[in-house]
């Protein structure tokens, strides 16, 4: 019994030293582990103070565009977007200020010319999958003189933002559409979406101006801008996505009142013939003549009768040497007012009979002309056009109208005319997005990825 109890005292000393032995084991481990992990803090510390120190060295022109580059607040890294990530990592002041002055002419480059990979869209473009449709994407794009660039960089009296501001396009949505790139309710692909729209605001044509008119098609939309801001807005109707309504910069020159309508013969012949054919009286009921060759109501007149018409309407017949005007009218199809400017597809904005289309801002009811742009309050525009961009007065023109004469009344300075193509818009400080109604979103890519 007592050789017992001798045996177990023995056993528990022998387990209580060992239990002391690893306990004072463990807290050498920790002790050790405390250490390392100090020195490692005072490490990263005393790195991190010498990049402060390094940044603090900088020129004032330099800090100002790295904190640029942070936020990237002109929205122009584009490809490049982990340069400031990688500027960081640099260990010396010279080779900071060599990277950001050897960058500062790619993000102008950027900012003046987009991140849209424009070879590549026109590429897609000319697939025989696009053949029959009508796609026609004007991108204004300057030449960058690099050097230039560097020079104004270098100037101790001259800002960053203030060489940036020059390149930045005019429209008041850009830096509104920036504003939501990392908003966290934006999922991946509206995320592209809206980076792609504000590019796209960078290759509109820059005429330097705050006052201009805005047709943008997916929204089905007028706005006219004076001073930045929207001080006109109504509904359009646009061209159909076979006979899509061209993206394209120009200058409102001047309307018409009481205009005659030039039909173009593929709707002459889709239409206006077949109808004809079956209807004698059909063209002197819409008000239509026919002249030889020439839109011109002082060219040869020709009757319908006289004309063999079937050879026209075969498919393969692409010219036909006649050419069909409707005379001014209120059952015209241009309406009363025709507006005008210079471009290569006969475009341009005009009054119409259907207002009826505009309640509805359906695709199958707002996108159906041939590619020109229908406006719900065309006769408002045109007392406004006539008070602020004309010499005359509005009374002299409303005379003109409601007499039905017709007459061309020129701008006295031409306003810019922007037709675009943005998918986004910002409604109740909220940021939306229209139909892609022609499919630009999915086939026009960025040059990197979101």
């Amino acid at each position: 019994m007592k050789i017992n109890t001798y045996i177990f005292l023995i056993t528990i000393i022998i387990a209580f030293t060992a239990c002391s032995n690893k306990t004072v084991q463990n807290q050498y481990v920790i002790n050790t582990d405390y250490k390392e992990d100090k020195k490692v803090q005072e490490i990263e510390e005393k790195v991190l103070k010498d990049k402060i120190n390094i940044l603090d060295t900088l020129s004032k022109k330099e800090k100002e565009f790295l904190e640029i580059l942070k936020k990237d607040s002109y929205s122009s890294l584009c490809s490049q977007k982990d340069f400031y990530t990688k500027l960081e990592k640099l260990e010396s002041k010279e080779e900071i200020s060599k990277k950001l002055k050897e960058f500062f002419p790619i993000y102008v480059e950027n900012l003046e010319n987009s991140c849209i990979n424009k070879e590549a869209f026109k590429s897609e473009i000319k697939k025989n999958k696009y053949k029959d449709l009508k796609y026609s994407y004007e991108f204004y794009t300057k030449k960058i003189n690099t050097q230039n660039i560097i020079k104004e960089y270098e100037k101790h009296n001259v800002s960053i933002k203030s060489i940036l501001d020059n390149h930045t396009p005019s429209h008041p949505d850009f830096f509104k559409f920036i504003s939501f790139k990392n908003s966290s309710d934006l999922n991946k692909k509206q995320k592209a979406r809206l980076n792609l729209n504000i590019e796209r605001l960078k290759v509109l044509k820059d005429y330097k101006s705050n006052d201009f008119i805005q047709l943008n098609i997916p929204s089905y939309n007028f706005s006219l801008y004076e001073n930045g801001k929207n001080v006109k807005s109504f509904g359009t109707v646009v061209g159909s996505k076979k006979n899509q309504t061209p993206i394209l910069s120009s200058k409102l020159s001047y309307f018409i009142v009481n205009p005659t309508w030039n039909i173009p013969s593929s709707i002459a012949k889709k239409s206006i013939i077949p109808k004809a054919l079956k209807d004698k009286k059909f063209l002197k009921k819409k008000n239509i003549v026919i002249r030889e060759k020439r839109y011109d109501l002082d060219a040869k007149k020709v009757k319908f009768s006289e004309v063999k018409w079937d050879k026209y309407l075969k498919e393969d017949v692409k010219y036909i040497p006649y050419k069909f005007i409707q005379l001014p009218s209120k059952t015209n199809g241009m309406g009363r007012v025709k507006y005008m400017f210079k471009n290569d597809h006969a475009v341009y904005m005009h009054d119409t009979i259907g207002s009826w289309r505009f309640k509805i801002p359906k695709e199958s009811i707002r996108a159906v002309s041939h590619g020109c742009i229908r406006l719900e309050h065309p006769i408002s525009l045109m007392k406004h056009i006539t008070k602020k961009y004309t010499p005359k007065t509005y009374k002299s023109v409303r005379y003109i109208y409601d007499n039905e004469k017709t007459d061309s009344i020129s701008l006295s300075k031409k306003l810019p005319l922007h037709i675009t193509y943005i998918t986004s818009y910002i409604k109740d400080g909220k940021l939306k997005f229209t139909d892609d109604i022609y499919g630009y979103d999915k086939i026009q890519k960025l040059n990197y990825e979101i």
